[in-house]
C-alpha cells in the first residue's frame, strides 16, 4: 500500500489548511464576512489565473464556467454534510 495520499485526501488536507488560515484571520479580529469574501476573491483570482494567466481576464463564458464549477463543488459539499449530519436522508 502506498503512503502517498490519494487525490481526495490531498484535497481534503488542503481544505483543512485553507480553513485554518480563515480561522486565524478571524481570530486576528477580521469579521467573518470579510474573511469569506477574501477567500472567494482569492479563489476567483486563482481560477482566472489558471484559465488566462496573469495578464488576462475571463470573458462571460469563462465566468459562467468558473461559477458552474463553484456551484458543483458547493453542492458536493452540501451532499457530504447532509450525509454526515442526516444519514437518514430526510430534509
Amino acid at each position: 500500500m502506498s503512503d502517498k495520499p490519494n487525490r481526495d485526501e490531498q484535497i481534503l488536507n488542503m481544505v483543512d489548511q485553507f480553513v485554518a488560515v480563515a480561522n486565524r484571520l478571524k481570530d486576528e479580529g477580521n469579521h467573518t464576512d470579510l474573511v469569506n469574501t477574501a477567500f472567494m476573491l482569492a479563489s476567483a483570482q486563482y481560477a482566472t489565473f489558471l484559465a488566462v494567466g496573469n495578464t488576462g481576464y475571463l470573458k462571460e463564458s469563462g465566468v459562467r464556467k468558473v461559477a458552474k464549477a463553484y456551484e458543483q463543488n458547493l453542492q458536493l459539499l452540501q451532499n457530504l454534510k447532509k450525509a454526515q449530519h442526516n444519514p437518514d436522508g430526510k430534509d
